[in-house]
This record gives structure tokens, sequence and C-alpha cells, in this order.
């Protein structure tokens, strides 16, 4: 019998339900912040903040304590609506012109949809007389992430990327690396290429690689459906060279390129645990710090939770990489993906007063020293946003104490390459309609409803039709605005040769 992945995650698991990535099972409804306490005579103004999911919540209150908040006058108040109903929830309030949150975390990918609804970050900030430290933003982040045609609309919370994260005893294990030269010729290594990975997985698979006495995994995947699927599909996407849409707003998805991407993602479809079509960011996670799977691709905040003894089986033996690339044209081609991200911004709708409050709220909860001690803490699921943090000379002494003094300084080389190199999130309006079309082909490609072909031809078509009913030109001209940026970054589309 394979080993059964537990269910029953540790606390620090629990704190980390939105890691990066966000979670399928993210408690709804609302709670006051244990930081707002009842210091002081005077009444406390409430600023509602919609965070997504308990974790964030926390590292807010962390760092707004209760010493800021008995200045300022205020308490916090979170709601918990969880990744894939957060959009439906804010925009459904936007649409009537009101806004139940003072401060809303929402993912770039939305940044089209949300524009019109959120107050300019420059004009409140110098009103507030709140000092963001704009300069000290990774430029990526900043003039993509939350800015919208030329205006900065929110700041970032959480920096994500997908890492390859692997375990380093299964690869440096003498019968492992003896037997997989034997089957494959060539030396047992973390994969650079996709096929190098699905090859990898194939041979872990079902294999007692840690000698337990219990067969375990190839790999470890989230696909669950509304969202995650996507975005699992896109790293392999664009490292085959596969872009959103062409200048004239055609889509690329069901190009070549895509369908050698899905077809990639199907070959390691028995080499995941089972139930991985259902898995979300926590049980991806969980199968790799389990000891149950040798790799994972997921958002980095994995890395620390590997790390940390109290949630993790394999401390001190983990690795990281950048995520795999391809063979396209005969050249190699690494394109990592940058999934998600959250960010932080205030409504229109909310109060003048409000306003200037939440302004000072995120400014606290986003200061450099702040955003570089959520990047470096264990159960936090915030990831570095800031050029400070990953300057920082505190990543070299990280998981020294581990027995892992290594790890720290190639893990934030290996986070900054990756947003160098990496492919940022499609970001017009109806972008999550766009999400939810393919990812819905996708995953009927990896239940085996559909051929790859026909999945991604059938997510072609709606997404012709979402174009539609945006209009055309409107979405043409926003998504040529993005473009541009992505193409002087290095990045296009290569057409796969005949």
């Amino acid at each position: 019998m394979r080993k059964r992945i537990s269910l029953v995650l540790s606390l620090v698991m629990v704190m980390s339900l939105t890691a990066c990535g966000g979670t399928n099972t993210a408690e709804n409804g609302s709670a006051t912040s244990s930081a707002a306490g009842n210091g002081g005579s005077k009444e406390k103004i409430p600023i509602t903040i919609e965070a997504v999911a308990a974790g964030y919540g926390e590292v807010i209150s962390q760092y707004c304590d209760q010493d800021f908040l008995d200045d300022l006058g205020v308490e916090l108040v979170f709601t918990y609506s969880g990744t894939v109903d957060s959009y439906s929830k804010q925009m459904m309030e936007f649409s009537q012109g009101v806004s139940t949150y003072d401060i809303v975390l929402f993912e770039p990918a939305w940044l089209g949809d949300y524009a019109d609804h959120l107050e300019p970050i420059g004009p409140l900030a110098e009103k507030a007389g709140a000092d963001l430290a704009l300069d000290d933003i990774m430029e990526k982040y900043k003039s993509i992430y939350t800015t919208w045609k030329g205006e900065q609309l929110a700041i970032p919370f959480d920096g994500d990327q997908f890492n390859l994260f692997y375990n380093t005893q299964a690869f440096s294990d003498e019968e492992n690396k003896a037997d997989f030269q034997s089957e494959y010729g060539r030396e047992l290594a973390p994969p650079k290429t996709w096929d190098e990975y699905a090859e990898v997985a194939q041979f872990f698979n079902g294999r007692d690689w840690d000698h337990d006495g219990t067969p375990e995994y190839g790999t470890s995947e989230a696909w669950l459906s509304g969202g995650f699927a996507y975005w699992w599909y896109m790293a392999r996407f664009v490292a085959y060279g596969g872009m959103y849409f062409d200048e004239d707003m055609n889509p690329l998805i069901n190009s070549e390129n895509g369908v050698a991407a899905l077809e990639n993602m199907l070959k390691i479809v028995d080499a995941t645990p089972p139930g991985t079509t259902g898995a979300g960011y926590t049980e991806c996670e969980a199968a790799f710090v389990n000891g149950d799977a040798p790799m994972c691709i997921c958002w980095n905040s994995v890395g620390k939770t590997a790390m940390n003894p109290d949630a993790s089986q394999i401390v001190p033996n983990v690795g990281i990489a950048l995520v795999p690339g391809a063979e396209v044209n005969g050249e190699f081609v690494q394109r990592p993906t940058l999934p998600t991200g959250w960010v932080a911004g205030i409504p229109k709708y909310t109060s003048d007063e409000k306003k200037e409050l939440a302004m000072k709220v995120i400014e606290k909860f986003s200061q450099p020293d702040t955003a570089l001690d959520a990047a470096l803490y264990h159960p936090a699921c915030v990831d570095a946003w800031r050029t400070s943090t990953f300057e920082s000379d505190k990543w070299d002494t990280l998981f020294e104490e581990q027995g892992a003094p290594e790890l720290g300084g190639q893990m934030i080389k290996v986070m900054q390459e990756t947003i160098e190199k990496g492919l940022v999130d499609l970001q017009i309006s109806g972008t999550d309609e766009y999400i939810q079309a393919l990812d819905k082909e996708i995953s009927a490609a990896l239940t085996g409803q559909k051929e790859a072909k026909q999945a991604l031809d059938d997510a072609a078509k709606e997404w012709n039709n979402i174009t539609e009913r945006y209009g055309l030109e409107e979405q043409k001209e926003a998504w040529n605005m993005e473009y541009d940026s992505i193409k002087k970054d290095g990045i296009d589309y290569i057409p796969f040769e005949k």
C-alpha cells in the first residue's frame, strides 16, 4: 500500500492556508483582529479587510500591534472569502458602487476589473502622510502588478512565484542514482526541462525511494478546479514558448506550444497522489513535506514549511531550483511564472476618513522591515516583493539551525532569478473569466474527458466569446499594453518551427 497523505494538517499548515496561491479550504466569515482590544476609552473605528484567508489576517494582525491600533483609533475586522469566491464577492459589490471592505487583498490578474473601483495610491498616501517606500518595490510588482494605465492602485502584499522543490535525500541516494542511470542513461538530478521532469516523476512513482518500506509517489502538484489547474498548465505553456494572445487578440493557448504543454502535464497524472485533480495548495505542500513525493512544483513559501521542524518530516533534506524549461526549436527556453500574488487596495466607496486610516494600516504592514520579517518567518505565507528583502543577508543564515546552512541563500537566489525571467499573469478586463474557461478544459483533459487538443480548442473558442463580450477593440488595446511590457522584458511568443 502506498502512503496515504494525511488530510489533517499541522497547525502551521493551517496558518498557511493561502500560502501564495490561495486555498480551497479558506475559512468564510469575519473576525475582529486579536490585536484590536479594548485599550483606551474612545470608541474605535472599524477598518474591514477582505483578507482572503485566516493566514493572511494573522500576518496583518501580527504587524499592526495594539499600540499602533490604539494610537490610530481603529480596530481591524477581517473577512475571509477564500480564493475562489473572493473575486465574485468583491466585484458584486463594486458593480453596485458600494464596498463592505475598507481594504481588499486581491490578485493582480484582477486589476483590469478592479481599476475603476480603487483609490489611486499616490494622492491618498500623500494626503494621509503615509510613506510606502515605493522605490523599494521590485519593478515587476510595482510597474505591472499594482499599476493600471500608468496609475498605481495597490501595494504588494505577497510576491508569488513557482519554484521546483526536491527532496535531496531521494536524489542523492546511491541506489536511486544507480537505477535511474541504468534506466535512462543519464545522471539522476533535479530536472532542467519538463520532459526530464516527467521522466523523473515516473521513475520515482511507486518506488520506495526513501527505504521506509512503503512505495511513494513521483511528484506533487495542485489541480483543483477553479484556477489551480490553469496555473500548473501555464507553468509549462510559457516554458514551451507560449503566450496568451497574439497582437490581434487571437488566443494562442491551443497552439502547438499549448498542446505540448498539456500533453506533458498528462504524462504525470498517474505519478501524482490520488486526488490531485481536487488538490489545492495545502494538499500539494503536504505531499512534499510529509515525504510522500520527492518533488513539488508550487509557490515559494513551500520551502519555509518544508524546513519547519514543527510541520515537516523531511528537514533538512530540501533543495530548490527554477521550474523546468523546455527545448523549443532547438533552443533551451526557461520562463518561470509568477502566478497570482496578492496586493492591497482601497475601494473608492469607503468614506474619506476611513480611506486615510486604511492607508495608514497598509503603510504599517507593508514597511520594508515588516516585509522582510514576513518573508523570513516560517509559518507565514507571505513572500518577498521588496528589493531590500532580496538584498538582505539574513537569508544566508535562515536555515542554519535546521542543518541546511546554504539553503536560504540558494532560495533567495532562485527567487530573484525567477522574477527576472518570469512571465507575469494575464492582466486585462475579464481575466478571471479567461482563467476559469481554460481551467475547466484543462481539468477535462486531466480527468480523461477530452484529448489535449480538443480541450484547448474548446477553451480558445470560449476565450474568443469572452473577448467579444468585453469588446474586441477594448480588449486588444488593454492586452497590447501588457504585451508591450512583456516584450520589453525580453519575452515573446515562440511559434514551433515546422
